[in-house]
């Protein structure tokens, strides 16, 4: 524990020789763009470097500390100033380069700061809000009666506290109540509404004591939320006497935020003029769309902003002149992997209408193209995105916080939380990404196809309708009609899962699990009352009429809500089923070209990140590896396990 006191003396002070001052200089960032940048800093005889680090486009993190002493008022007779230099290294690892340190015996000011100031930025500094946000009402305290108690716990028998008659003869109106008394007091109301009782969260603490407090004296405390800082919040604290409305007590407060975790939702959310409104309120927001914008319609050909505000039902490419040509290029080049009858893998264009004399290409979809999955992937990611470089702008972010997505979601958090690629290369990639999963699956002249997801509560079916008996159901399901009928997200064990398939599969799921609500067959029961072949028996005669019924309906199916299952408007893909494997080659090939190894910060990642293959935080250590290897049987993870001595060495 590090205790600052200040200390007040009445008169004029003049002693400037005898004092000194101790500063945590603010950090300051200063980009070397130039040779002449480098060539500057490295003339400084107070920056000492490693002669063999390029200082050339490195982005420069000083944190610095000072000693002045004083001649007078304006003239310092001795400044210090030392500190380290980092920078981020291309493994994204943040590594001290060189050292700072400055001596100077008489000065009027300080070099080293001078020259931050005119080079650099201040980085971590508040950022206040425009309107402070009241945390309580108004708090009413009373100061105690006599100060003896607490001079005998601290120790502290200043007269002015505890003698009335020392008091007067110091010109006093009566016995001051100590300012550390005052001070602890309004710490813990601190402590109490502003950080909801966890002491641990009050990170920093000022009190001002700018009025006397009297014995009895009824104070009212005022807590304001005015900015952030770090994601740390920063709350204003103003203490007044109810009957004079006199501030006795001005301070601040930095509270940790409780621990946070932010996780990015998934493909099924989009809706049209999302994120707009932030696009016409925020500046950095704003800068997110367009970037994107400018890049889709310079290398596609097609305005993604467009799309999101008006979610038209087609849209029309045109590839004329050079920059068309180009574009087309692009179309061209777009491959995926499919499976043949025969069960060969067959790698073929994703546009085959798109040739060297195609003049135009026209998207459809019957409910928008927000919904087609190619659009709808880059859009909700930049939705994402920009909200949270938004936030983060407004330093609302913890730097320790954990962080998620959900299926699409995962690309909007490793691009936003860990930083691993740019604007530009992430819309590409889940552009890439939902076009490859809109041509994968067949669909008719308007667009549509035969495969889709639901949400499955089993709690819904019934009290006993488990986890197993889920599973036991949708896979005799699926081997009995032939129809692809997966489970593929476990969100919530017993409550909510997410299924994935043929849409008459999907939709005897349904009607299957209403019969048993209805009917109050109770699966789970029968299978410990019978053999597991009689009960798939009962099963397969409740499946065979449902699937007949399903076969009925106009195809392709309009799914509609069951007792237990809601369908997902707005996806024709199965999602993270088995019928999507043969894509995941060229998809991958396509994303590591997108995400150099120097991109990836372990140091981001470790800890924090909590993949949706393993619903773990992520660890660098062999049985994390294990662990994703015998999920996911990947030959790339496997070569990683048999060579791990190899990698730890290295």
């Amino acid at each position: 524990m590090e205790v600052t006191s200040a200390f007040f003396y009445r008169g004029t002070y003049t002693d400037f020789n005898n004092t000194f001052q101790k500063t945590t200089e603010t950090p300051y960032e200063v980009k070397v763009a130039t040779a002449k940048d480098a060539a500057v800093l490295r003339s400084k005889e107070w920056f000492h470097y490693d002669e063999n680090v390029d200082l050339l486009n490195k982005t420069l993190i000083f944190r610095l500390k000072s000693v002045n002493k004083f001649k007078s008022a304006n003239v310092f007779s001795s400044v210090e100033t030392t500190g380290a230099v980092y920078t981020e290294t291309t493994s994204k690892e943040v590594k001290q380069i060189a050292e700072v340190n400055y001596h100077a015996a008489f000065s009027y000011g300080n070099p080293v700061i001078d020259y931050l100031t005119r080079n650099g930025n201040p980085i971590e500094q508040p950022i206040l809000f425009e309107n402070p946000i009241p945390l309580s009402a108004a708090i009413t305290t009373k100061a105690p009666t006599t100060n003896e108690t607490y001079a005998a716990v601290s120790g502290d028998f200043n007269p002015i506290h505890v003698s009335r008659v020392f008091a007067s003869y110091a010109d006093l109106p009566g016995t001051i109540t100590h300012g550390m008394f005052s001070s602890a007091s309004v710490r813990s109301l601190v402590e109490m509404h502003a950080a909801n009782g966890v002491a641990p969260r009050v990170r920093a603490y000022t009190a001002n004591f700018v009025g006397m407090v009297l014995p009895n004296d009824e104070l009212s405390t005022k807590l304001e939320h005015v900015g952030m800082i770090n994601g740390r919040k920063i709350v204003k604290i103003e203490t007044k006497k109810v009957e004079t409305d006199e501030v006795v007590l001005a301070g601040e407060a930095e509270i940790d935020q409780p621990v946070s975790t932010f996780v990015f939702t998934g493909q099924g959310s989009q809706e049209q003029g999302m994120g707009m409104d932030l696009y016409n309120s925020s500046e950095v927001a704003k800068n997110i769309w367009d970037r994107a914008d400018n890049h889709f319609q310079a290398n596609y050909g097609f305005s993604i902003l467009d799309i999101v505000r008006q979610n038209p039902n087609e849209l029309t490419i045109h590839f004329g002149g050079p920059k068309g040509r180009a574009i087309r290029e692009n179309y061209k080049s777009m491959m995926f992997e499919t499976i043949d009858d025969d069960g060969n893998l067959k790698s073929e264009k994703i546009f085959k209408d798109i040739d060297d004399t195609t003049s135009t290409y026209t998207f459809k979809s019957p409910t928008g193209l927000l919904s087609a999955t190619q659009f709808t992937q880059p859009a909700l990611t930049l939705m994402e995105l920009s909200a949270f470089d938004d936030m983060k702008s407004k330093g609302l972010i913890p730097s320790d916080s954990m962080f998620a997505g959900h299926s699409l979601g995962e690309y909007s958090a490793l691009a936003s939380m860990a930083n691993v690629m740019p604007v530009e290369s992430l819309v590409d990639v889940v552009f890439f990404r939902g076009m490859t999963m809109q041509v994968a699956v067949p669909r008719d002249s308007l667009g549509r196809s035969n495969y889709g997801m639901i949400a499955v509560n089993p709690s819904r079916v019934s009290s006993t309708f488990s986890d197993a008996a889920l599973r036991f159901v949708v896979d005799h399901i699926g081997k009995q009609t032939g129809w692809l009928l997966e489970i593929v997200n476990y969100n919530v064990e017993n409550q909510q899962y997410v299924a994935a398939g043929d849409l008459r599969g999907l939709d005897t799921l349904s009607n299957t699990l209403n019969v048993f609500k209805l009917q109050k067959i109770d699966i789970v029961k029968l299978q410990e009352m019978m053999s597991l072949e009689k009960v798939a028996e009962h099963l397969t005669e409740i499946v065979a009429e449902v699937a007949k019924k399903s076969l009925a309906k106009p195809q392709p199916i309009d799914l509609e809500r069951g007792f237990a299952c809601i369908p997902l408007k707005g996806i024709s893909v199965p999602f993270h089923s088995s019928y999507l494997r043969p894509g995941v080659k060229p998809f991958q090939r396509f994303l590591v070209k997108k995400i150099p190894k120097s991109a990836v910060k372990p140091a981001s990642l470790i800890g924090k990140y909590i993949p949706n293959v393993t619903a773990k935080p992520f660890a660098l250590t062999k049985e994390y590896f294990q662990d994703v290897y015998e999920l996911t049987g990947s030959e790339k993870i496997k070569s990683i396990l048999d060579n791990w001595e190899h990698y730890e060495s290295a």
